[in-house]
């Protein structure tokens, strides 16, 4: 639903850019803004090029934004995390900035229940900036397990029910193949 909003926002504020000569420093937060959590990186990096250096001079938020851009270009995500909570975000984009960091936590957190068969609780932790008992309710609701043993314990996440692929008996495929073939000859 955010998705929508911003993608319409930003249909907007690209439209207002275009038509306005004026310099509107929230227009620019706005558009950042929405872009980086669009996860569109290229008109991200276009708008900064864009932006006169009038108003990105001593402009700390529209800084900051750029700072978090070239985290998340960079992957790195510990740096990413310290950058959107050390920072008093303003009005326009705070809401944002904290939708963003929810929506990276939230795509980390499956990228590892994809990609990862063990992972270190603590490693874990830094990717989604989550404490330990965050861990472990995020664990749980996952139905991750989480091994006993000295710290770091080691999380074993499981790929998701919706992933894991049907297989087809070799008489079904070929019985779907013959069915579009005819229907393709007919």
């Amino acid at each position: 639903m955010l998705q929508e909003k911003l993608e319409q926002l930003v249909k907007i504020l690209e439209k207002q850019e275009l038509e306005d000569s004026l310099q509107d420093t929230k227009l620019y937060h706005e558009l950042f803004a929405a872009y980086l959590y669009l996860d569109d990186l290229v008109n991200a990096r276009f708008l900064w090029k864009r932006i006169p250096v009038a108003v990105k001079n001593g402009n700390q938020e529209l800084e900051h934004m750029h700072k978090i851009f070239q985290c998340l270009c960079k992957n790195e995500v510990v740096e990413l995390y310290k950058l959107l909570d050390n920072f008093k975000w303003s009005r326009s984009v705070a809401e944002i900035m904290y939708e963003l960091k929810d929506k990276i936590r939230m795509d980390t957190i499956e990228l590892i229940g994809h990609a990862y068969t063990s992972i270190f609780e603590n490693v874990f932790g830094e990717m989604t900036n989550l404490t330990q008992d965050m861990i472990e309710d995020t664990c749980k609701r996952l139905d991750w397990e989480i091994q006993d043993g000295p710290q770091p314990r080691l999380i074993l996440p499981k790929k998701p029910v919706a992933d894991r692929v049907s297989v087809l008996n070799a008489e079904d495929q070929l019985q779907k193949l013959t069915s579009f073939v005819s229907f393709l000859e007919n």
